[in-house]
């Protein structure tokens, strides 16, 4: 499950990070699109779920993180097509209004440059009963962080006492919020931010921040971070099979070097990311 963050820099805005953890090594690609209404639209795709998120040229950017309690029953697909309908908008406040008709689920970071909005959105009785949510306005001063449990709604996501497997992502995420928001304290820039969200914080590595697991277990599968006032995004390889198709004609992509990773991980990553560079990339 993943994990979101969001700070606003001076020499930067908006500025959002993510750690996209799964239980698979993923087939991802980052793709760039032209698009009549808004130029271009950049959306990562992931070729196992069908989910995508990502950024347009007006510097709109929706990324998520799941608040489904029970795993089987996300909808990357619809969801995915849903965040790249809501891409189309000009706005956050727009995009906003429109996830909500669409009743979709989960932390909802809409930003641009200047403006960051925190959708909370759940179905109540453990994903099988009315869609509920809450939206606000997140202060500049603010850095926020979310996992897979809920805060405005507490019932939502991972809870105790109804598996033994849920009450462990449960205590999953509350550690990962609480290393996150520390981490994120001193990061300073983009590149800072990822790097403070593959900070080891913790020995047992289910319950780290940045996630290294065996078999089945949920480990960090690449990083992100976009930059809306910029018009660019940062990827990281980990554990991901990622194909770049990018012109960088108006949104551009910065590849960011994972070696770093593996001397913190020494051994543990298997599937690791190779990153080969071709022409001026």
């Amino acid at each position: 499950m993943c994990i979101v963050g969001a700070k606003y820099l001076k020499s930067f805005g908006w500025v959002l990070v993510k750690n996209r953890d799964q239980d698979y090594i993923s087939d991802v690609t980052f793709q760039d699109q032209n698009d009549p209404t808004v130029g271009e639209i950049m959306c990562l795709y992931d070729h196992n779920t069908h989910y995508r998120e990502g950024m347009n040229q007006d510097g709109l950017t929706i990324i998520t993180t799941s608040l489904s309690p029970i795993l089987t029953a996300e909808t990357d697909s619809k969801d995915g097509d849903v965040i790249h309908s809501a891409l189309h908008k000009s706005s956050p406040e727009e995009a906003a209004k429109f996830l909500i008709s669409k009743k979709i689920t989960g932390f909802i970071f809409i930003a641009n440059p200047d403006k960051l909005i925190l959708i909370e959105a759940a179905k109540e009785n453990q994903g099988k009963g009315d869609y509920k949510f809450t939206q606000r306005l997140i202060s500049k001063k603010e850095t926020i962080v979310r996992t897979n449990h809920g805060i405005d709604l507490p019932w939502a996501g991972f809870q105790y006492g109804y598996t033994e497997e849920q009450d462990l992502r449960r205590k999953s995420s509350e550690k990962r919020l609480k290393y996150a928001e520390i981490a994120l304290k001193k990061a300073n820039d983009p590149v800072s931010m990822m790097d403070a969200f593959a900070s080891k914080m913790d020995d047992d590595l289910q319950m780290n921040l940045f996630r290294v697991g065996k078999d089945r277990q949920m480990r960090t599968i690449f990083q992100w971070a976009l930059v809306p006032s910029e018009d660019t995004v940062y990827i990281r390889p980990i554990q991901s099979k990622i194909k770049l198709k990018i012109d960088q004609e108006r949104i551009k992509m910065k590849l960011i070097d994972n070696e770093g990773i593996r001397k913190i991980y020494n051994g543990k990553i298997k599937h690791f990311a190779r990153i080969i560079r071709q022409g001026n990339e």
